[in-house]
């Protein structure tokens, strides 16, 4: 008999890790209220969490002891929309956007007023955010016991109304931080002058400039609309980050949180500055928003929202997942997940489902690490904004007219962003993001990067420029889809090419071009001196085109995830080709491991096929009584840094009462014994092995 080793526990460097094991295991969380007597009948689904509606701080007292009884953790929703979704929240006998609706009213009955850019509450206004934060640490401080899953600043918040290209916010309080923060950016007033093209004597006097006037210039230079543009955004990032801040000071071990948000555009949803701002982040995945709040915010938890059922709902939440996804929030309008009294609904039963088979591997994924590529891809907020600029321009005044619906539609920058991230994950290169900001401050300089792509980046500034030349001075490859830099940062068209003879555009790189996609792409990489770490080959033995290649690094072991990238859309067979023989293990099937360089996969066009690679063997799982404690172990040395092992506490039929996922590695992980559990099983997603132990 092998001899027992003890494996420890490492806890992830994330806060949010260190905080609740809950987040280790995928979250199932209902947002709708439900009658007590239903939520024992959640608990049976696999639902791990509750909403607790909390608005201004305030919480129903019977809806908290309700919740509290049911011994299901629970989040607190929509604290502090007041400020972060001012002009999207929920009041009696009005819809939603009525604010927002008011001031569109008032715009078109006097386009030259405007007061009516006069956010309400201001984002930079002091008093507004003192009175936000002191609710916020207030209810963090009181609820810090009952560990909620996370204290959610606001649903659906955005500067105007979500993602609305709105000229918020001319209030006093925002024009002086919008002019001290042009301070810190410009040496001194004659270089604002300078850059706008104005003649400003004292800073105190400074006015951005307007959309409507922005779309009357014919000289090129948007800086002074540019730049009031990026401040805005900062400044949602900052209030935001401010709200974060004071859940931190009332429940050191509690995490902030925004809801519903929205694709990368207007309304604040700059992801380089929103991500890092919150802890926990429900997000509409549109625009590569998921993989974006999760690449310029590591720590960051991400979680989806379900509507549905059906199998175009179950490829969705198994792509977010494989994003990074830790759960989903599910929206039961219809109130067909459970009954009142418990008994479960068509929707629950399929929730149920796909909740197990999402647990089966999302721990294991959960505790790995993206593998980073050589490959840096340019997320360019200024260049969205002119974009959006020069196809607004020519309609004038009407740009007021498009609400935030409007704002999903696709343009150049998202398409070209879009096919840049999918040609080099269908080749199983996850991009390393950059942002304006980490570009300029030297985020090319790590030696491992071969490759620059600069998706529709038809704006940059002078440092990023600077650091672009040295790249590819240094012999790195500079790929764009357009040319790149005709604007510079703030705004102001340049008179020639920045990027002549650095930058090279192939029609390979192109979202309409010839050869566009992962075998175009491929060739380039290949001159680069980059090699993709697999071969995913199609029947015809060229790169596949349509998949979706994920890979992940646990130690010695690697996770690889093989999706479809479209529903349907992938070939039905596939051949992988490894760089070297590996012990393969399929960890959704299951099945005996076996020693393979090729493999030949039948990819289902809707759910993932998942295989863990290593060249040693995996150890299986182990459990040994200590004391009221039960501690799991693996019986051998592995190549793992750290197993997700899942304990199950069973009933004397065999049901299972509860399960957790703990963290085991060199010394071993324990945790208490379930009471009235006749037995508890460990299973072992990496190695696929199961053990159970009696207890008295």
């Amino acid at each position: 008999m092998k001899a027992l080793l003890l494996l420890a526990v490492a806890l992830a460097a994330s806060p949010a890790a260190a905080a609740d094991p809950h987040w280790d295991d995928y979250q199932l969380i209902m947002w709708q209220r439900h009658p007590a007597a239903a939520l024992p009948g959640l608990q049976r689904l696999g639902f791990t969490g509750l909403k607790l509606t909390a608005t201004s701080g305030r919480i129903d007292p019977q809806a908290l002891q309700e919740t509290q009884a049911s011994r299901l953790p629970y989040y607190l929703e929509n604290v502090a929309t007041d400020l972060y979704a001012s002009y999207h929240r929920s009041v009696p006998d009005l819809p939603v956007t009525w604010r927002f609706d008011r001031d569109r009213a008032r715009r078109q009955a006097d386009p030259a007023d405007a007061s009516v850019f006069v956010r309400e509450p201001g984002l930079s206004d002091p008093q507004a955010v003192a009175a936000v934060q002191a609710r916020l640490e207030t209810l963090a401080r009181d609820r810090a016991a009952d560990h909620p899953l996370f204290y959610n600043l606001g649903d659906e918040s955005g500067i105007a109304d979500l993602a609305a290209p709105w000229d918020y916010d001319l209030a006093p309080s925002s024009l002086a931080a919008f002019r001290a923060w042009l301070r810190r950016g410009y040496s001194t007033l004659d270089a604002l002058n300078a850059q706008w093209g104005t003649a400003y004597t004292e800073w105190d006097v400074v006015q951005p400039e307007l959309t409507d006037a922005a779309m009357r210039r014919t000289d090129g230079n948007f800086s002074a609309w540019s730049d009031f543009k990026a401040f805005m955004d900062v400044a949602f990032a900052d209030a935001v980050r401010a709200g974060t801040d004071a859940v931190h000071r009332g429940d050191p071990a509690g995490l902030a949180a925004l809801e519903g948000a929205q694709v990368p555009g207007w309304g604040g949803y700059d992801y380089g500055h929103l991500a890092p701002a919150v802890d926990v982040m429900e997000i509409y995945d549109t625009g590569n928003a998921l993989e974006l709040a999760h690449a310029f915010n590591p720590a960051l938890i991400p979680l989806g929202t379900a509507f549905s059922t059906g199998p175009r709902e179950v490829y969705r939440v198994w792509r977010e997942l494989l994003r990074g996804s830790r759960g989903m929030v599910i929206w039961d309008e219809a109130g067909d997940v459970v009954t009142p009294d418990g008994a479960p609904g068509p929707r629950g039963r399929f929730l149920q489902g796909l909740a197990g088979a999402l647990r089966g591997v999302a721990p294991a994924l959960l505790m790995a690490t993206p593998r980073p590529s050589p490959v840096a891809v340019l997320y360019s907020q200024e260049s969205f904004r002119m974009r959006w600029l020069l196809d607004q321009q020519p309609k004038g005044s009407a740009w007021s007219n498009r609400d935030s619906e409007r704002e999903n539609d696709d343009n150049p920058w998202r398409a070209a962003r879009r096919q840049a991230a999918a040609n080099l994950t269908g080749l199983g290169l996850q991009p390393h993001w950059l942002t304006a900001e980490t570009l300029a401050g030297g985020g090319l300089r790590d030696a491992g990067l071969r490759v620059l792509m600069l998706p529709h980046a038809i704006a940059l500034g002078n440092a990023e420029l600077a650091e672009i030349r040295a790249f590819a001075a240094r012999g790195g490859t500079v790929l764009a889809d357009t040319e790149p830099g005709v604007f510079d940062g703030h705004g102001r068209r340049r008179a020639g090419l920045p990027l002549a003879g650095v930058a090279s555009m192939p029609q390979a790189v192109r979202p309409d071009g010839d050869g566009a996609g992962p075998a175009g792409l491929l060739q380039i990489l290949q001159g680069a001196g980059v090699t993709p770490p697999f071969a995913v080959l199609g029947p015809d033995g060229a790169p596949a085109d349509g998949v979706d290649v994920r890979v992940w690094d646990n130690g010695g072991v690697t996770i690889l995830a093989l999706h479809a990238a479209r529903p349907w859309g992938a070939p039905p067979r596939i051949t992988l080709r490894l760089p070297a023989p590996a012990l393969v293990r399929d960890m959704r099937r299951g099945g005996n491991t076996v020693r393979a360089s090729t493999l030949d996969v039948t990819l289902d066009g809707i759910e993932p096929a998942v295989f863990v690679l290593s060249q040693a063997p995996l150890p299986g799982p182990a459990l040994v009584r200590d004391g009221a404690n039960v501690r799991a172990a693996l019986d051998g040395p592995s190549p793992a840094a750290v197993h997700a092992m899942r304990l199950e506490w069973l009933d004397a039929g065999g049901g299972v009462l509860q399960s957790t996922v703990l963290r085991v590695g060199l010394e071993g992980a324990a945790t208490a014994a379930l009471p009235g559990a006749a037995s508890v099983r460990a299973v072992d997603p990496l190695s696929g092995g199961t053990a159970t132990l009696p207890l008295p």
